[in-house]
């Protein structure tokens, strides 16, 4: 019997090969597949994710922006008018003689000038949790920065002052810093340069729009802000930045020491009058002025310029919604019109371009004089030459301002009493307490080596010192971390946290800056926006007193 067999023929072997590698192939492109969808869900859903959180940063941004404004009307509440008093001139009237040596604390009228100072509560930073945002907030005040605007002066001599001090702040506000330092010759350049582009805003490499403050008859343009110099040489970026070096010290932005905001005043409806000293009007007069409608809306007004020749009359403010009559901008022997704003440097040694002689609207400095109590060490040890007042003067007046103030014999009790407790640190592990202020001009005289100035210095000291800021640049730093670790930050010192803060890269970060306009409108505290919002590309620093070592 015979046993058949099957024949079975075998698939050849490069043909089994090839399907195998078939087999793969498909499924790599599966996988691959897959993976992107994967991928791509994942990234959207995080895109979406940050969208989500960004938005809560800004409502959480808006929210600090509030309380911060809540804070500074209640400070000006709490003192007083914060516009009461006439910053650099003391309250002196338009063509008035400069204030007697140590005199310049009292307003017109006899009222007691109001003060602003680090131991307010708006200056000292501030934390706080919104919706998982932490919200770290410090405010900066311009008054204590130098006014660019002053250099353009219609008095010869003043504008040449104010154009050295201008040199002397840029010279000096990165000292310290190896790589970043700016050398006097560069300062000096850098002033030329903000000088010409000022002077010259209709030939201007640097495009903006016709503004309601521009002068028809005249060359001179108001930068609207700092940075609008920026494009101009021998500025860069790094000037407009806060950073740390290589040497890990930080390098300030030149907008911790000049400003151009601090010039403001509300346009009245009156018309234009006569152009003599209009040239300087609106150039050393105001900023970017905001005026407030008779219902109180918060609409914008132009900037009201404001004459400050020799003898003539400062045109009113053009435009805006203003109800208000305004303040007469104060000249070296000339009349302010009704309605304009408040007035810009003054002329040969007169009383500062503060305005006065008016019932109602803003009275501020007009830009010219600091603020004494807030002033960083760059800022009032440029304010004369070396020849003209030592700068140890003004290291006694840093001295001054950081020592604990006194106490009366109930408080020291209380004090006693109270001393087991363990004191209270600010985010850089400095002790908390009561610091001295100037509450007024006169207290100068309580400062070492104050008397012993001529007479003719101790009354330009007065003329270029305030107490009083009425414009104020708002930084608020929303960080939402996408770390696992975060929750342990709360375990953290301030100064450990905020180290942390600034070196970490696991977070989402939005920086803003707001710049606010305190003033009164009848009798009502009012915070016009200049700069209603602004994001950052950089965190920006305090600029400290006596900043610590391990900062």
């Amino acid at each position: 019997m015979r046993t058949l067999h099957a024949h079975v023929r075998n698939a050849h072997p490069a043909r089994r090969g090839v399907a195998l590698l078939l087999a793969l192939l498909l499924l790599v492109v599966l996988i691959a597949i897959t993976i992107q969808i994967s991928v791509t869900t994942g990234t959207d859903a995080r895109i979406a994710r940050n969208d989500l959180t960004m938005s809560v940063m800004d409502l959480s941004v808006e929210s600090a922006l509030l309380q911060v404004g809540e804070t500074l009307k209640t400070d000006a509440d709490s003192t007083g008018d914060s516009a009461a008093a006439p910053g650099g001139a003391a309250g002196a009237a338009p063509g008035a003689s400069p204030p007697a040596a140590g005199g310049a604390g009292a307003a017109p009228g006899g009222q007691a000038e109001s003060c602003d100072s680090q131991r307010d509560e708006w200056h000292e930073p501030q934390r706080t949790t919104v919706n998982d945002i932490q919200l770290r907030i410090f405010v900066q005040d311009e008054d204590s920065k130098y006014n660019v605007l002053n250099m353009l002066a219609p008095d010869e001599k003043e504008a040449q002052a104010a154009f050295d001090r201008v040199v002397r702040i840029l010279d000096n506000c990165r000292e310290g810093s190896r790589e970043y330092d700016i050398d006097a010759r560069t300062a000096d350049e850098m002033a030329k340069a903000m000088l010409e582009h000022m002077r010259r805003r209709k030939d201007s490499k640097v495009p903006r729009p016709r503004l309601l403050s521009d002068v028809e008859d005249a060359d001179e343009g108001l930068p609207q802000t700092l940075e609008e110099f920026a494009a101009l040489q021998p500025f860069e970026d790094h000037h407009f930045r806060d950073f740390r070096d290589r040497d890990d010290r930080i390098v300030h932005s030149i907008a911790s020491f000049l400003t151009v905001w601090t010039s403001l005043g509300i346009a009245g409806d009156l018309p234009q009058t006569a152009k003599s000293g209009s040239s300087a009007a609106g150039a050393a007069g105001a900023g970017a002025a905001a005026g407030k409608s008779g219902s109180k809306s918060g609409a914008s007004g132009s900037t009201g310029g404001t004459g400050t020749g020799s003898t003539g009359t400062g045109s009113a403010g053009k435009g805006g919604s203003s109800t208000q009559g305004g303040t007469g901008a104060a000249g070296a022997g000339g009349t302010g019109a009704a309605g304009g704003a408040a007035g810009g440097a003054g002329t040969a040694g007169q009383a500062g371009g503060g305005a006065a002689g008016a019932s109602s609207g803003p009275t501020s400095s007009g830009g010219y004089a600091v603020n004494v109590n807030t002033a960083p060490a760059a800022v009032l040890k440029s304010l004369f030459d070396d020849r003209e007042v030592p700068p140890r003067f003004f290291d006694k007046v840093l001295e001054y301002r950081n020592l604990e103030e006194e106490k009366k014999e109930g408080e020291a009790e209380n004090k006693d009493a109270n001393q087991e407790k363990e004191p209270e640190l600010d985010e850089y592990g400095q002790e908390k307490f009561e610091r001295r202020i100037f509450d007024s001009i006169g207290e100068l005289g309580e400062v070492e080596g104050y008397k012993d100035l001529p007479a003719e210095q101790q009354s330009k000291i007065n003329q270029l010192l305030t107490t009083t800021s009425n414009v104020f640049t708002i930084f608020v730093v929303a960080r939402r971390t996408t770390s696992a670790q975060g929750e342990m930050d709360s375990a953290l010192s301030p100064n450990e946290l905020r180290k942390k803060e600034e070196k970490s890269g696991d977070s989402l970060v939005r920086v803003v800056r707001s710049v606010v306009w305190r003033h009164k409108v009848d009798d009502e505290v009012v915070l016009t926006p200049i700069v209603r919002w602004e994001i950052l590309d950089y965190l920006p620093f305090e600029v400290l007193d006596f900043p610590p070592d391990d900062r």
